[in-house]
């Protein structure tokens, strides 16, 4: 599998979605972190280069070259061994990332929506796709498994403070059969089903707390029912975070994509590659 991930490293040293395309940050970053969860360098010096030089003066990562803005895959960047992408840039990524606030979380989103009598305003912070828009499940998950992985090596109150408004922001959006999809838990008043890759992300990030029965029951039940390569790696993350190890689905599927293949070695390389995420 890391052959694979190899062969479709791009001559600029990022990787591509898929085979021949241009380099994007995210399957960069889970190709990078699929080395380490393997044991293997190979291309590792020119993918961290490339990373490099996409990082924003404000700290955060753009998610290709290209483009200016600084997005969620921050969140991915701040996965890396910080002496790796560098001591400096890592650290201004994670101040990035701490000061982000969804747009329906903050403020003054709070006082226009109070002003304009709009009940409803998010009660707790989680983290968006982009700045300045509203907080999703997948992209708070990865927000708090990377400053929670930055609280191990040097504690600190304000991030943990951040990593526990974003998890009970999680919480809020918990679908009522105990998983979550991407952040909706009704639509037109009718319970919304969750999805089996963000159940296995969200309890990721739920490492070393106790979770509710229901969305383990959830998790094996989608595991047990796994539909693609992107929910089995995930769902065997996530319930092996909890004690609950999974060696592979009872369907093998094809991985579609390089942050399918690089996914699927950091899930199969058992309590080394959950660590990629929670060291």
């Amino acid at each position: 599998m890391m052959d694979a991930l190899f062969e479709n490293q791009n001559a600029d040293g990022g990787w591509p979605y898929r085979r021949g395309g241009s380099s994007w940050t995210e399957p960069t970053v889970y190709a990078l972190l699929a080395g380490y969860a393997a044991g293997v360098s190979t291309g590792r010096t020119q993918g961290l280069a490339w990373l490099r030089n996409l990082q924003r003066p404000n700290g955060g990562w753009a998610p290709k070259m290209g483009i200016e803005q600084s997005t969620w895959v921050t969140s991915l960047v701040a996965l890396l061994p910080p002496r790796d992408i560098g001591l400096a840039a890592h650290r201004r990524a994670v101040r990035w990332l701490a000061e982000q606030t969804p747009e329906n979380a903050s403020f003054y989103f709070r006082l226009r929506s109070w002003m304009n009598g709009n009940p409803y305003v998010e009660p707790h912070a989680g983290f968006s796709w982009v700045p300045g828009t509203a907080g999703w499940s997948t992209p708070t998950a990865l927000g708090i498994l990377a400053l929670e992985k930055e609280v191990r090596r040097h504690p600190d109150a304000g991030l943990q403070n951040r990593i526990a408004e974003a998890r009970k922001f999680l919480l809020d959006h918990q679908c009522a059969d105990g998983g979550w999809n991407h952040g909706s838990v009704k639509a037109l008043g009718v319970d919304t089903l969750s999805y089996p890759e963000t159940t296995g992300t969200v309890l990721l990030a739920f490492a070393g707390s106790k979770p509710e029965p229901a969305s383990i029951a959830r998790a094996e039940a989608w595991w047990n029912a796994c539909p693609s390569c992107e929910a089995a790696n995930w769902l065997m993350l996530g319930l092996r975070a909890h004690g609950l190890a999974k060696d592979a689905p009872a369907k093998e599927f094809k991985a579609r994509t390089v942050t399918d293949a690089a996914l699927r070695v950091i899930a199969k390389a058992g309590d080394r590659g959950t660590e990629i995420f929670l060291g």
